[in-house]
């Protein structure tokens, strides 16, 4: 099967844009693709350990369980730090890293690209 990669912009709370990309990548897993998403700007939310939204899908639980299937979940670190989160504060299997060696990687290899984001 193919790879998708699908890189999100928009923050966990910002609109319904991150439930999109859980649902696609679970999509994606059931046909037997494998699957990157990387974080970018406010994107950058998906991976923070603690999400508690009280009315809302919790987007880091639903992402730990994709984690657990074999996505590949990274996030931009100069987004991550220009937000004020550091190493250590993101979900178990989640990676802070960089636009030019994972981002440049996960399009290397993936056969299709999505980009959510407002």
């Amino acid at each position: 099967m193919g790879v998708l990669t699908i890189q999100v912009r928009s923050g966990t709370m910002m609109s319904m844009d991150t439930n999109v990309m859980i649902k696609l990548a679970r999509a994606a897993l059931d046909k037997g693709h494998e699957v990157n998403i990387f974080g970018y700007g406010e994107g950058v939310s998906i991976i923070k350990e603690g999400q508690d939204p009280r009315r809302f899908p919790n987007v880091g639980m639903d992402l730990g369980e994709l984690i657990e299937r074999g996505v590949n979940v990274v996030v931009c670190e100069t987004c991550a730090y220009a937000r004020g989160m550091k190493r250590g504060e993101e979900i178990k299997g989640a990676k802070i890293g960089s636009l030019t060696n994972d981002l440049s990687m996960m399009v290397l290899e993936s056969d299709r690209m999505v980009t959510i984001g407002r």
